[in-house]
């Protein structure tokens, strides 16, 4: 089971956009794609017509091995663990109890056999959330609005992951994709190239473009494949699964040199 990330220390890049999106699209190539909303706003839940009705992330973060109560079938053929505002007060409580940032690494352990890949959108800040996520995860995926501020918080965000390498996940890696793209603008096109320059390798060849498409699925609880698969943002998206896709298959799954179990002992010993 490969687990990504998608975070981002600004706010309205596209991170829900593309959790929902990059999952459906894998999903249609044949994936089994479970959907982690760790934002008590919820945004996730609700652009995949769900509902934080029975269990949720809160009450995973609190008793881990409950996980697989808390999965939920939900748009795009996908699974998915919904939040719920009271998610804060979790986050609230992990300072109390044993191993706070491992809360989630530990419970994706028992479904990483049922799963192919687990799709986790971190709220805009750092905290419980997003270092659970991170230290859960093979790749921290950050979208970056083409325009010149996101590319101060992609920095921010190179911080984080260079944080949590020397602390909880040695192995997390980074990557880059470039969102609401207008090809259009010299603008977009200069920070798309800036990206490239300062992180070589890191930034996914597909760019996801402007379009109102996207914005408009989840009023609806779609994915941009079921409300309008002939769109520029669909196209994209399923471009981007299959670069993922090519990437497996010359250089595998991206690696960790421990499983979770392995950082949980790492973690008690370094204590």
């Amino acid at each position: 089971m490969y687990i990504y990330a998608i975070t981002s220390q600004k706010g309205g890049v596209g991170k829900t956009t593309t959790t929902v999106n990059l999952g459906a699209a894998l999903a249609q190539e044949g994936r089994r794609v479970l959907l982690l909303d760790m934002d008590p706003q919820g945004s996730l839940t609700t652009a995949v017509g769900s509902k934080a009705d029975g269990l949720s992330m809160e009450d995973v973060l609190r008793q881990p091995d409950r996980l697989r109560e808390a999965i939920f079938p939900c748009a795009g053929k996908m699974q998915v663990i919904a939040a719920a505002p009271t998610l804060v007060s979790v986050f609230q409580e992990l300072y109390t109890l044993p191993q706070p940032a491992f809360r989630l690494a530990s419970a994706l352990q028992t479904v990483q056999d049922d799963f192919d890949y687990t799709l986790i959108d971190c709220p805009p800040s750092l905290g419980h959330a997003t270092t659970n996520a991170l230290t859960a995860a093979h790749v921290a995926l950050v979208p970056l609005q083409c325009e010149f501020l996101s590319l101060r918080g992609l920095r921010d965000v190179e911080d984080i992951v260079a944080m949590i390498r020397e602390t909880t996940n040695p192995a997390l890696q980074l990557r880059v994709l470039g969102t609401m793209f207008d090809q259009r603008t010299l603008h977009a096109r200069e920070v798309l190239e800036e990206a490239h320059t300062t992180l070589p390798g890191l930034v996914f060849e597909t760019v996801i473009p402007r379009t109102v498409r996207l914005a408009e699925a989840p009023a609806l609880g779609q994915t941009i494949l079921e409300y309008a698969p002939e769109s520029t943002g669909a196209y994209a998206y399923c471009r981007l699964a299959q670069e993922i896709s090519r990437e497996e298959a010359q250089h595998g799954a991206p690696g960790r040199p421990s499983d979770g179990v392995g950082q949980l002992a790492a973690y008690r010993q370094a204590a």
